[in-house]
């Protein structure tokens, strides 16, 4: 190490500029007058007296009364320890700031809004580590890439993970992205959009990707606001793209009551029983819980039986489905749901069979 990047970490550990040149010319002159070593060093000879008993103070250098002043350095394993401790705790201090920049504590504030699309990304890796149910998912292929590591975890953990990637017109998904083990269902969204993650109906981290005049994230941690972010997600980036892939273990899986009954209404009302499998909460009780039964009702709208066709939109109010299970009828309602037995997380179709009036027929 040369003599001025010495210097410099010696004035890293609280040496003056001064103090360090007028340490590092006795280290090579050893005991001398304390006049030498400021005709020596770029001290001021009118202030060496002062830098000297100063290092002294600092247990640097000794000094001795003769004739003249003379200093000499002291063992450099005690002047050392102090630097030394002050090194581990600079090294330390970067690594904890390493992990707390990794990991940050959740926000007391619902809403935060930071200067940096790239925040948002990597505060919502961060929380699909901590998904449980659901995680729905809109970005570029770069953005969904740098969280694929997030992803495949969250599924072996059994969360549903629903993405929509952004492409140009005319563009083919990107061969070198593979959604197996990392997605339950991606879909092209040929429109682009923002970068948008909801997660667990109580989490969202949202950042504009193109047409925006800066750089900017919003997080919420919230059990309200992330609703109207994930009916966003609903209707303007999922349900009206195709579908490129899909998981077949979850094909039959749905996180919205809304999907279900507009999927599942023809069915059912052609006399078919549909067998399900609900995980959500109870109402009563505020816990998880999983019910199974076969779907007895479907209510949302009076007039719904002159549509030819249930759409997302024609859900958007009041919904429910009523199950016959062990325990009895249990009316299982979406997000939200307050009337009900059961909010749904995921409702499974698990069977269909012919009803009794099909099997007559």
């Amino acid at each position: 190490m040369d003599r001025e990047t010495l210097a410099q970490a010696l004035e890293y550990a609280d040496l003056t500029s001064y103090q360090a040149d007028a340490y590092l010319t006795l280290l090579t002159m050893g005991a001398s007058p304390a006049i030498e070593v400021g005709r020596e060093s770029s001290v001021p000879v009118s202030q060496i007296y002062d830098v000297l008993r100063s290092l002294e103070s600092k247990g640097y250098v000794e000094t001795i009364e003769r004739e003249k002043l003379y200093v000499r350095p002291c063992d450099p394993d005690t002047a050392m320890a102090d630097l030394e401790t002050r090194g581990e705790l600079l090294h330390d201090a970067a690594e904890e700031v390493r992990e707390r920049y990794q990991t940050p504590k959740r926000m007391d504030a619902r809403v935060g809004v930071t200067k940096r699309v790239e925040t948002a990304v990597e505060s919502a890796q961060n929380l699909i580590d901590e998904a449980e149910t659901v995680v729905e998912v809109a970005g570029t292929f770069e953005q969904l890439e740098s969280l694929s590591s997030a992803l495949r975890a969250a599924r072996e953990r059994g969360v549903v993970v629903r993405a929509s990637v952004y492409l140009d017109d005319g563009q083919e998904p990107d061969e070198e992205f593979d959604p197996n083990g990392v997605i339950s269902e991606l879909r092209a969204c040929t429109i682009p959009g923002p970068f948008l993650v909801v997660i667990d109906r109580h989490r969202t981290c949202f950042a504009p990707n193109t047409r925006s005049d800066e750089d900017y994230g919003v997080l919420v941690y919230d059990r309200i606001l992330p609703f109207v972010f994930h009916w966003y997600y609903l209707t303007c980036l999922w349900n009206h793209y195709p579908t490129v892939y899909v998981d077949e273990r979850d094909r039959f899986t749905y996180v919205t009551i809304e999907e279900l009954i507009r999927d599942c209404l023809p069915l059912w009302d052609e006399g078919y029983n549909l067998g399900v499998v609900v995980e959500g909460i109870d109402l009563s009780t505020d816990t998880e819980v999983t019910v199974e039964g076969t779907v007895t009702d479907v209510s949302f709208h009076e007039d719904y039986r002159r549509w030819s066709r249930v759409t997302l939109s024609d859900l958007a109010s009041y919904k429910s489905i009523a199950l016959d299970t062990d325990d009895g009828i249990v009316v299982v309602g979406g997000w939200g749901a307050v009337f009900e037995d059961i909010e749904m997380r995921t409702v499974s179709l698990v069977d269909i069979d012919l009803g009794e009036t099909l099997q007559t027929m």
